[in-house]
This record gives C-alpha cells, sequence and structure tokens, in this order.
C-alpha cells in the first residue's frame, strides 16, 4: 500500500458510514463514548474512542489477529488507514465539541519520513472530516519495547502540527511521570487494575482527587474507564470527576452510530442520567448488593 492509494482503499458503505478494503478484510470503525458529568448530574459526550472492527465475510478477527497478518512493510500505512475511519466517522457525527481519540502503534514512526508522512494524512483525513486537529488526541500507547526518546519527537510534531496528545495505562510509577513530562499529553487514562488499588479507602480517593486536580492545573483530562456498575460513577464523583468510560454508559457502536439521538449535543437537549434506564438496545445495569469492596470492570472496553 503506498503513500498515493492509501485512501483509495475507502469506501462509503450504504449506510453512510466510511468503511475500508484490505485484502479480504472489511475495516470498519466502532465509536465508544467518554463522558463527563454536568453539575445537575446528566451525561455529555466529551470524546468518542476509535475501535477497528476487522472482518473478512461473515467471519469477525480481533484487532491484533488482524495486524498480525498485516506484513511489516505495510503496517504503517494500515495503521494510519484505521485512523482515517475513526476521523471521517467521528466527523460525520456533526458535532461541535467532542474529541476523538485515535490510537497509534507508536513504535513504527521511528524516522523523520514516517512522521511526516503520518501528520500529513492526519492533517488530510481531519480536514476531509471538518474535525479541528485540536480536537484530536492521538494515543500514544508505549509497548516495553519503544523507547522513549524516539516516541518524544513523534509526539513533539503532532503538537506542533495542533494535534492533542494521549497516553494510556498511567500508573504513576517513575516511567509513567517521565511519559507525562515528555509528551505532554492533554488525556490521561488511568490503569484499571492501579486505580482498583486506591477506591478502596478514603485516603486513595484523596490521593486520587490531588492527582487528578494537578492533572486539571496543567489542562490534562483524566479518564477512568471500566465503568460498568453505579457505585463507580459515585466513585468518579469523590475523585473529582474525572472523564468516564465503560459497558454501563454506552457500548461502542459501529458507524453509523446512534449517540446523536441517544446522548444529543447542545444546552437544550435532554441527556441521560447515570441512575437512569441504560439506552434502547443496551442491557439494563443488574441490581447487585454493594460490595465491601468497590472494584472498576475488568471487562475493559
Amino acid at each position: 500500500m503506498s503513500e498515493r492509494s492509501i485512501f483509495s482503499n475507502l469506501v462509503r458503505q450504504p449506510d453512510g458510514a466510511f468503511g475500508a478494503t484490505y485484502g479480504a478484510f472489511l475495516l470498519q470503525s466502532a465509536l465508544q463514548p467518554i463522558f463527563c458529568e454536568r453539575a445537575d448530574g446528566r451525561l455529555q459526550i466529551a470524546a468518542f474512542k476509535g475501535l477497528i472492527r476487522a472482518s473478512a465475510g461473515d467471519m469477525p478477527c480481533s484487532p491484533t489477529e488482524f495486524f498480525e497478518r498485516v506484513p511489516e512493510d505495510e503496517r504503517m500505512a494500515v495503521d494510519g488507514l484505521c485512523r482515517s475511519l475513526h476521523i471521517l466517522n467521528a466527523g460525520a457525527l456533526g458535532r461541535r465539541q467532542a474529541a476523538l481519540i485515535v490510537h497509534f502503534h507508536a513504535g513504527l514512526y521511528t524516522t523523520p519520513q514516517a512522521i511526516r508522512q503520518e501528520v500529513e494524512w492526519l492533517r488530510l483525513a481531519a480536514h476531509e472530516a471538518g474535525l479541528p486537529p485540536a480536537r484530536i488526541a492521538c494515543e500514544i500507547r508505549e509497548r516495553p519495547q519503544d523507547d522513549l526518546d524516539r516516541l518524544v519527537p513523534f509526539a513533539a510534531r503532532l503538537r506542533d502540527s495542533g494535534f492533542a496528545i494521549a497516553i494510556d495505562n498511567y500508573t504513576g510509577e517513575d516511567r509513567d511521570l517521565e511519559r507525562l513530562k515528555r509528551l505532554k499529553p492533554q488525556f490521561v487514562t488511568f490503569d484499571t487494575a492501579w486505580l482498583r488499588s486506591f477506591v478502596e479507602n478514603s485516603a486513595g480517593l484523596a490521593l486520587l482527587r490531588v492527582v487528578i486536580g494537578q492533572f486539571a492545573e496543567k489542562g490534562i483530562r483524566a479518564i477512568v474507564g471500566g465503568i460498568e456498575e453505579p457505585e463507580m460513577i459515585a466513585l468518579c464523583r469523590d475523585m473529582g470527576g474525572p472523564l468516564m468510560q465503560g459497558y454501563l454508559l454506552a457500548r461502542p457502536e459501529p458507524a453509523p452510530t446512534s449517540f446523536n439521538l441517544t446522548f444529543p449535543e447542545g444546552e437544550d437537549e435532554p441527556a441521560h442520567t447515570p441512575a437512569a434506564a441504560a439506552p434502547p438496545g443496551f442491557p439494563a445495569a443488574e441490581n447487585r448488593a454493594v460490595r465491601a469492596v468497590r472494584q472498576f470492570g475488568r471487562r475493559g472496553t
């Protein structure tokens, strides 16, 4: 797949959503909302997370399995193609404020040419979608084999081009503090296993409240994932109101999504309340007794 041909793989599906073909695979974009809670307790979409869905015929294929089948010399182009899908489908929603978080296999972008090319593709996709670059957050997910020194120039080039930066699996360890300092993100997603160890007592919640407050002072929005029970929303309030993502609030939906109907944008429009019934088509949360130790969901998003 050459630089000139990447967008030729895009297809407009009958329902209006953008998809892409790659060999025998159909690539589709799924979006999952990330919410903030208003002062009146109602939910509002603050961002979307882009998730790729791959299938061959009627057989779905996990993203990990799909990328393992992509030849190494084409992975960078296919990685960029997936982000283009998310950007185009998020732009089609026409929302005026919500950000979009798109994932990067950051270790693929290690040369000035690769970085420049990817930034050009991002800018082109953003222009076509009508999304300002500042509303597109590039999630730089560091793998054990990645070199932070090589990720920093990539993040700097993205920022210089107007894009936001996101990092995930934050645990407050020295390595994460270094990532925070050098990558300068605008979104930070907490590691859910690490978070569980802090929400078991008031001292841990107080510490999280301090961390989230310090993030806010630096213009960083904290994200708590794995929201699967109503009590988790109360815990987030105790932390100081981070952004929230999880199956209780909204499941990922392939584009075109129903989110403009279920969570309309605008001050005068109705918004869902966390304690209310689940949106139509989604299973209602189970009624469960409050446990002695409250935990964030393990299912993942």
